[in-house]
């Protein structure tokens, strides 16, 4: 069997590294929740927020980098973001359908739980009761929109950053 040398192209690499994004994400849920922590609640205070997004990021520059090794030495900006939106919405599909499976057959008491936490928050913070009644409703309404379309947003913005970092121009283009 012939062994395939070729460059790796943006959605392979974008692919292969979202697969081993998808797998650390999914591995910090599991550690999250066994820690008896709720997976689905994230904000710039908990820990497990900046474990993920440095996890992330690490895994991104990795992909770059086995792209510049496995090719001609460089990548644009362009193949750079390519490969880091590639890797995150790979990883946005395969950790929602795990969380989807978590919070529906696994443990079905998060989504409550995050119900619950939102209400405490918006309680602490002085919302009027209909306020908060309204905005648990429309979270609960559009969880998994929001989920998939701010995790898309958030994908293209540290895909954009990596990039700028991490790309490397070839001096001589064409050639």
């Amino acid at each position: 069997m012939e062994e395939s040398t070729g460059k790796p192209t943006v959605f392979s690499n974008g692919l292969r590294y979202g697969l081993f994004l998808s797998l650390a994400s999914i591995a910090l849920t599991v550690i999250v929740a066994l820690a008896g922590g709720n997976p689905l609640q994230s904000d710039f205070k908990s820990w497990n927020t900046w474990v993920n997004f440095a996890v992330s990021i690490t895994i991104i520059v990795l992909a770059h980098k086995h792209f510049k090794d496995s090719g001609d030495g460089f990548m644009s900006f362009g193949q750079g973001f390519g490969i880091g939106f590639v890797a995150f919405m790979v990883s946005l599909v395969v950790g929602g359908l795990f969380t989807y499976v978590y919070a529906n057959f696994v443990d079905p008491n998060i989504m409550e739980d995050l119900w619950n936490r939102t209400a405490e928050q918006m309680q602490q913070s002085g919302q009027p009761e209909e306020a908060i009644e309204m905005a648990v409703n429309m979270t609960k309404k559009f969880f998994w929109v929001v989920f998939l379309l701010g995790g898309a947003f958030g994908a293209a913005i540290i895909a954009l950053v990596v990039a700028l970092f991490t790309q490397k121009r070839n001096p001589a283009p064409g050639i």
